[in-house]
């Protein structure tokens, strides 16, 4: 008798067991998709979401993560590996910086613009923490190829809408600020935001050109090149030119093959030059017209456009493929150690930088730049953007910024508060609400320790992450030379504008941190799943708070705006509920109380209106527009001493606004 069919002789001939997944294996799995697909996801949607700058939006991005993060945790399914040191050193920091944001609600001026601003430091530790929780050996290549991927999406959007703008809804920014039409700002809508957006991306583009594991992979990398180079030219924003500058120098700097990185780039140099030279040449589209001959030129250029990329893609493919066949030679580096050759390159750079830039005047030029850019009347002539040493105000914003860091050292002004101290002190008759420079705005508004935290956690995946450089072969090295260049190009454009608070920013930073980061090293040893139980209950715990966090200011913004939209539709009983739930959920905030002053005052009980403004100036007793409310409802009610002295009030916290000339 057969025994596969009487169940005898199973000892000799054990049955197979049908194939099926571990769960490490589905973790790893899982993980795998995650490391790439999580940050593709989120810098596509927050790019197309104005880069994420709405209140709502980011914090639904942030209570999103930190909701994976604990469901994750308290099953077991997350961290997937095991997380090192280093990575609770550079939680830690992040958390201090938090903690520092929390306790400076007790002496700030505004504890509404507080709470928001502590909401804001709990979604992209939320961020930072998801992405560490799935990262595995491999992760940094996946994450790089990710938000390069997103990257290269939303480029390419932002430049069909220069091309055919009837295809994309009404651009808005050009309707209130001067001058902006001829700047490239969908869907970021902030040029100065897209360029620092596409410069973070170009290193990371850059190095999958030759470290991408499939050509296809290259290929695409090499075309979508010239699309992020015309973007970044159609923003005509010099902070951006910069910022991509830097971080190609920090890429080049770290790379471990240099030759192979010139050289597999050239295609994409080449299609980058032409496309960017054709468009110069088209002044109707490059001044953002809406004529019939922009319209014939954008049409030109996005034919152009495809044929140049597709061009780039498969010669940079065809290249790759010969040199695989033999056809090419390898460009191999020389038998130096790296670091030598790093020092070396370096040095030979700096000297011939200098010898040219003392041949051609440099210090007086810069000396000359200078001055223009602290001199705030200095004009910025469209078509000469790019030769133009205006600062736009910048140095008057951080002046500012700087004597209010000077005024409270330790503590600074209160998180979120600059608005008001600039209303106030500010020595330009300009709106504005950041100081265009988050160092400068840290200081000011946290004072040395918030500047410090700040300063340490930008840091930290420079020092922690590219930690024994050396010891990894090649190809990681590669990625991780992306991965910090493309750290460095968001620490440069959070230096030079506000564009920092645009989510999808510090978004790609911490996706690209965090891949640095748990990135494993020799000596890491293997690093088992699932995490031990100590990381999975400090994880959870912190994502509970991060989660209150996010949630207050979430829902008394939305409830604020839904309230402003049931009251243009003349649903006034709807906005009231609306207005007093606000209220409810951030009863220290000054928006709800304005708000219910606003839909009382449309219903009719100015009375109650004035209650309402009354209690919003004690709420927020330096913002200007609560006592110009008051004002105005102090004199329906026929109380005109009470109606005037509000308005000196509202006047002396905003002296230079044409509002009150």
């Amino acid at each position: 008798m057969d025994p596969r069919t009487t169940g005898e002789g199973d000892a000799a001939a054990p049955r197979r067991r049908p194939f099926a997944l571990s769960r490490p294996d589905l973790a790893r799995g899982a993980g795998r998709l995650a490391q790439a697909g999580i940050p593709f996801g989120l810098i596509t949607y927050l790019g197309l979401q104005g880069g994420g700058y709405d209140v709502v939006v980011r914090s639904e991005i942030g209570f999103m993560a930190w909701w994976v993060v604990l469901l994750g945790t308290l099953v077991g399914a997350l961290p997937l590996a095991r997380l090192p040191r280093r990575a609770w050193t550079a939680l830690g920091i992040l958390g201090a910086f938090a903690l520092w944001t929390g306790l400076g609600i007790s002496w700030s001026e505004s504890a509404e613009r507080s709470v928001g601003e502590l909401g804001r430091v709990a979604t992209l530790i939320g961020l930072f923490v998801l992405a560490l929780c799935v990262q595995t050996r491999d992760g940094l290549r996946r994450m790089v190829g990710g938000v390069a991927a997103g990257v290269a999406v939303v480029a390419g959007i932002a430049l069909l809408s220069r091309f055919e703008p009837s295809w994309f809804p009404a651009l808005e920014t050009p309707a209130f600020i001067e001058g902006s039409r001829t700047r490239l700002h969908y869907p970021l809508d902030y040029w100065n935001g897209l360029a620092a957006f596409v410069a973070i991306g170009l290193p990371l583009l850059a190095a999958l050109v030759v470290g991408a594991r499939h050509i296809a992979g290259r290929a695409l990398a090499a075309a979508a090149i010239p699309v992020l180079a015309l973007t970044l030219f159609f923003t005509l924003s010099r902070g951006g030119a910069l910022t991509g500058g830097v971080a190609l120098a920090v890429l080049a700097a770290m790379h471990p093959a240099r030759l192979t990185l010139a050289a597999g780039n050239l295609p994409a140099l080449a299609g980058s030059v032409i496309l960017v030279l054709a468009a110069d040449g088209r002044d109707a589209l490059a001044d953002g017209l809406t004529t019939d001959a922009s319209a014939a030129q954008g049409d030109e250029m996005l034919a152009l456009t495809v044929v140049v990329c597709a061009v780039v893609g498969l010669l940079t493919a065809g290249a790759e493929l010969a040199q695989r066949r033999g056809l090419l030679p390898e460009l191999r580096p020389p038998r130096v150690p790296a670091g030598r050759r790093a020092a070396a390159a370096a040095g030979v750079g700096v000297a011939v930088a200098l010898v040219l830039a003392l041949a051609a005047g440099a210090p007086g030029a810069a000396s000359d730049a200078w001055e223009d850019f602290k001199d705030p009347d200095v004009p910025e002539a469209e078509a000469g953007r790019f030769e133009s040493a205006s600062g736009s105000g910048r140095y008057q914003f951080w002046e500012a910024a700087a004597d209010a860091g000077s005024d409270q050292p330790l503590t600074g002004i209160g998180p979120g508060t600059y608005e008001y101290y600039w209303a106030r002190e500010g020595s330009l008759p300009t709106f504005i609400r950041d100081a265009h420079s988050l160092y400068m705005e840290t200081f000011a508004e946290s004072g040395m320790v918030g500047l410090l935290l700040v300063l340490a956690a930008v840091a930290t995946p420079f020092a922690l992450g590219t930690r024994r450089l050396r010891s990894l072969a090649r190809e990681p090295r590669s990625m991780v030379a992306a991965a910090t260049a493309g750290c460095a190009a968001f620490v440069v454009a959070a230096g030079l504008d506000w564009a920092w608070e645009l989510t999808v920013l510090p978004a790609i930073f911490m996706f690209l941190a965090a891949a640095l980061i748990a990135r494993p090293v020799e000596g890491d040893g293997d690093r088992t799943w699932p995490a031990p139980w100590r990381a999975r209950l400090a994880l959870s715990a912190l994502a509970a708070v991060s989660l209150i966090a996010i949630a207050i200011p979430m829902l008394s913004a939305d409830a604020v705006r839904s309230s402003e939209g049931k009251l243009q539709a003349g649903d006034t009983s709807g906005a009231l509920d609306d207005a007093r739930f606000a209220a409810d959920v951030e009863p220290w905030a000054a928006s709800p109380k304005l708000q219910e002053a606003v839909v009382l005052e449309a219903r009719g009980d100015v009375a109650n209106a004035v209650v309402a403004a009354r209690d919003a100036t004690e709420a927020e007793s330096t913002n200007w527009r609560t006592w110009l409310v008051l004002s105005r409802l102090e004199a329906q009610t026929g109380n005109f001493d009470g109606s005037v002295a509000a308005y000196r009030e509202a006047r002396s916290l905003n002296p230079r606004s044409p509002l009150f000339q």
